[in-house]
């Protein structure tokens, strides 16, 4: 698989003010081709401090790469890039060595956003995450399938077929055995933000989940004097099964496209890793069916109608 990698503005300087040893560009340029090599990608690296080359860059290379790693650095509230990374249409990552200030805007166009605590270890999961093969099925690696599990298999071979690490969201660097717990962020990106540990659950960011309280049928959901328990949730405001089938069946129809079903999967994912309820005892099963519609409209990950109507069997299922 061939990626391009950009650095943005001022990273030709990277660990000049620390002073610290192996921590400059060039020592970072090493380390992603000696861990493109161990893992079979091919690099294409680029540094530019003026806005139009990077996006001149990737015009240019658009037909010749699989998929983008990007660190816009000061750029990441460049409209331009954003519009760039979505005219070109190939799954791309977002890399930042610290938290920025505010809200990315180039992480809107990307499957993933990585934020730095460690060193270089954001672009290290980076390419883990193209090297897994959730982008491109034809990478050799498991790959997840959507619509029923075959007859037989068991919940370790289930489990085993899921991609790893999880995309959509905000993630840590991967944690290594005897590395200490990484310190959550303060709040959830924008993006695609969802995180997992290579092989683990998802984490949510951000408050905790209260416990979900639906109104028996026949009751008005609005409610006349006393207010509503706090922590209670209107059953409009839940994220089901029903909902996500509802959304999808909108977008066979064509009451929704592509791009609308992503955007509303991608805001529903958000609100889950802030904290917000879910079905009860489905919260998995829906998280990965987000997680791929959130995907749904990018050339490389694009679902056919046929695989969303598995997705909708799946959800039928349970």
């Amino acid at each position: 698989m061939k990626l391009l990698v950009l650095h943005g503005p001022n990273l030709n300087l990277l660990g000049e003010l620390e002073d610290v040893a192996g921590g400059r560009l060039p020592d970072l340029d090493a380390a992603l081709r000696a861990k493109a090599k161990d893992l079979g990608l091919e690099l294409t690296i680029v540094q530019s401090n003026h806005e139009g080359v990077l996006i001149d860059t990737l015009h240019a290379e658009r037909k010749k790469v699989e998929g983008i790693l990007i660190n816009p650095a000061g750029y990441f509230t460049s409209y331009a890039l954003k519009e760039a990374l979505e005219a070109v249409g190939l799954p791309a990552i977002e890399v930042l060595l610290k938290p920025p200030a505010r809200e990315s805007v180039v992480a809107e166009a990307c499957a993933m956003q990585v934020l730095g605590l460690h060193g270089f270890d954001p672009y290290i999961q980076a390419l883990e995450t193209f090297a897994s093969g959730i982008f491109h099925p034809a990478i050799p690696g498991p790959v997840k399938t959507l619509g029923r599990r075959k007859k037989g298999a068991s919940a370790e071979e289930d489990e085993g077929s899921r991609p790893k690490p999880k995309l959509v969201g905000r993630v840590h660097p991967l944690k290594k055995d005897d590395a200490p717990e990484p310190t959550p962020l303060a709040t959830p990106a924008r993006s695609l933000r969802r995180t997992a540990e290579a092989g683990g659950p998802l984490k949510t960011l951000g408050r905790k989940s209260v416990p979900t309280v639906v109104k028996g049928e026949g009751k008005a959901g609005k409610t006349l004097g006393r207010a509503a328990k706090e922590g209670a949730t209107p059953a409009s405001d839940l994220l089901t099964r029903a909902l996500v089938r509802q959304k999808i069946a909108d977008r066979l129809a064509g009451r929704l496209s592509e791009a609308e079903l992503a955007t509303w999967a991608r805001a529903k994912y958000q609100q889950v890793q802030r904290g917000e309820p879910a079905e009860s005892g489905h919260r998995e099963l829906l998280e990965d069916s987000l997680q791929s519609l959130t995907l749904s409209h990018l050339p490389a990950t694009r679902l056919t109608d046929t695989q969303l109507v598995d997705l909708m069997t799946r959800l039928e299922e349970g």
